[in-house]
């Protein structure tokens, strides 16, 4: 006579199985998560998605524009964002990013990155630009911290 195994109970092994594998999945590291958060400013990104990469300190920085953009926009706060958003889009379609440069600080739980950046809608060969970020750790996993563009 075979014994019923209790309902659920397949779902359960199957959870303990996996819990390992799961529990095993590397951290990204901060490239990794600038090239995500790249990635999706490209395919339109909320700003509620878009600031969930920046550090709290970026976050406070960019809250704290916000007063001055919209008094010499003429714009309110939601047109602004929408600027923004736009803007960042069409800039990260235009951008060929190719990591040159990782350095890693543990004691200060932060990265410095620098990117070779060549511009794919220029109709003349432009000169090569540099783009370095620093990104700390913040929540358990790399934030944008600051962003600077070198022409």
């Amino acid at each position: 006579m075979m014994k019923r195994k209790k309902p659920g109970s397949l779902g359960l092994s199957l959870a303990l199985v996996l819990a390992p594998l799961s529990a095993g999945a590397a951290e990204k590291s901060p490239a990794e998560v600038y090239a995500e958060y790249n990635a999706r400013v490209v395919r339109g990104i909320s700003f509620a998605d878009d600031a969930s990469y920046y550090s709290k300190r970026k976050r406070a920085e960019v809250e704290a524009k916000f007063p001055q953009q919209m008094k010499q926009m003429n714009k309110s706060r939601d047109e602004v964002i929408a600027i923004y958003l736009q803007f960042s889009r069409e800039l990260a379609k235009c951008q060929v990013l190719s990591l040159a440069a990782q350095r890693l600080e543990a004691r200060e739980a932060a990265a410095y990155l620098e990117y070779a950046v060549t511009d794919r809608c220029a109709k003349a060969p432009a000169a090569r630009q540099r783009q370095k970020i620093k990104m700390v750790k913040e929540g358990g996993g790399w934030k944008i911290d600051s962003v600077e563009i070198a022409l």
